[in-house]
């Protein structure tokens, strides 16, 4: 269970969409929720930044009677502490992390892509790059009513896995979360093969559809030699598994739908920016496309560094 959630706040109706599920996390725990808003003023108009002083006091007085009413509107829920920080959004928040030390960050996101994503770059993923708690995302649009918060105690929660070690590090976090009473549903996704596999005559050793049935069997064995080792350890766990095909990302999104989770749960090297761009990211694509909140776990905030297993198969490497 949570002990201190961490909700950044930029005073937007859309940023506030992630407090009911702050909530949600605590309540069971009796978490306590810290709002944290970081202030920044407007560029001076006067070139020789004479009222810069002045602007920064009430840019950081403004924020502190933010919160402060937000905080008193939650508190009759959970205990809430608020923090106000000076500078640019991201870096404000890190601090946050580094000195409140939470055990998990719950934060809206609007979900930019393309080219506008890219150059302007986007709060929500420079957190998750940088935090070393789980980062929880929710989707808000404008215009778009919010969904209801889920109580985890009851969730359906789908974990992605690949095969690694790398990708299973999330799985303790999950049962964690989710206790008993929730549902832990385990995905792979198997990418569709693409071309004949021939001996080193020519001749063919295996058709499209043999080669994905190989595939698809070998990931259903897979998975189910991971849901064996978690019920060795919690025998009251109640899991599922599925295998997909086709693309990574997208195998993940429709996992979700189809399976109506609650959330997803990713491990996430925490690539940003051109990085991610020029290498992929399958968590980054899952949270700009996908409808599902996102729990993003960076393993080495939270297991010891071991020597990573590869993938079973490079077809069924999700590529987090």
């Amino acid at each position: 269970m949570f002990r201190t959630v961490l909700v950044p706040l930029d005073g937007s109706e859309l940023a506030e969409r992630a407090l009911p599920y702050a909530v949600s996390l605590a309540k069971p725990g009796r978490a306590k929720v810290v709002l944290v808003r970081v202030a920044l003023p407007p560029a001076p108009v006067i070139l020789d930044g004479a009222t810069l002083e002045h602007d920064q006091a009430e840019a950081i007085d403004e924020a502190e009677q933010y919160v402060a009413g937000v905080a008193e509107k939650l508190r009759t829920v959970v205990p809430v502490e608020t923090s106000v920080r000076y500078g640019r959004a991201a870096a404000g928040i890190i601090e946050s992390i580094n000195q409140d030390t939470p055990d998990a960050v719950v934060m809206a996101t609007h979900g930019r892509t393309g080219l506008a994503h890219l150059l302007v770059g986007s709060v929500a993923e420079a957190v998750i790059a940088d935090s070393s708690v789980p980062v929880f995302t929710i989707y808000a649009q404008p215009g778009e009513l919010p969904a209801p918060p889920f109580d985890p105690t009851e969730a359906r929660v789908v974990v992605p896995l690949d095969g690694s070690d790398f990708a299973e590090a999330a799985l303790p976090t999950v049962v964690d979360l989710i206790g008993t009473g929730g549902e832990l549903v385990l995905v792979t996704v198997v990418e569709p093969p693409q071309q004949l596999l021939p001996d080193e005559f020519g001749n063919v050793l295996a058709y499209l559809d043999q080669q994905d049935e190989s595939l698809t069997r070998e990931a259903r064995g897979y998975l189910a030699g991971v849901q064996t080792k978690i019920l060795e350890k919690y025998p009251r766990a109640r899991i599922s598994t599925e295998v997909c095909v086709g693309t990574a990302a997208a195998g993940v999104i429709v996992a979700a739908a189809d399976r109506v989770a609650d959330l997803v749960v990713m491990a996430s090297h925490g690539r940003t920016g051109v990085r991610r761009a020029v290498f992929g990211s399958v968590t980054g694509t899952v949270l700009r496309e996908g409808s599902t909140p996102v729990l993003v776990v960076h393993p080495r905030a939270t297991s010891q560094p071991t020597a990573a297993r590869q993938p079973i198969d490079e077809r069924m490497a999700i590529h987090f």
